[in-house]
């Protein structure tokens, strides 16, 4: 059986694709410390100004607590 996830619970990056995870962002080397960083923050704000509309609000705490503490790791450098 397959989940459908809503479009926010994901992000699509305009050259390396689409991560599942704010994981996903912290070990793609494909990606500069920078470009997670702006990853992350774009994400967040895309949820806080979008997300509320899928329909899927229980979801919306877990997934920014997730992103906030991919942002902690990276500034922390344990990417």
């Amino acid at each position: 059986m397959s989940m459908q996830f809503p479009r926010w619970a994901q992000y699509s990056h305009p050259r390396h694709g689409l991560y599942g995870s704010p994981s996903e962002v912290l070990a793609d080397g494909r990606l500069s410390e920078t470009e997670k960083q702006m990853v992350i923050e774009a994400w967040r704000s895309f949820i806080e100004h979008g997300a509320a509309d899928e329909g899927d609000e229980e979801l919306i705490p877990s997934t920014l607590r997730s992103l906030d503490t991919a942002a902690e790791r990276l500034a922390a450098g344990k990417t």
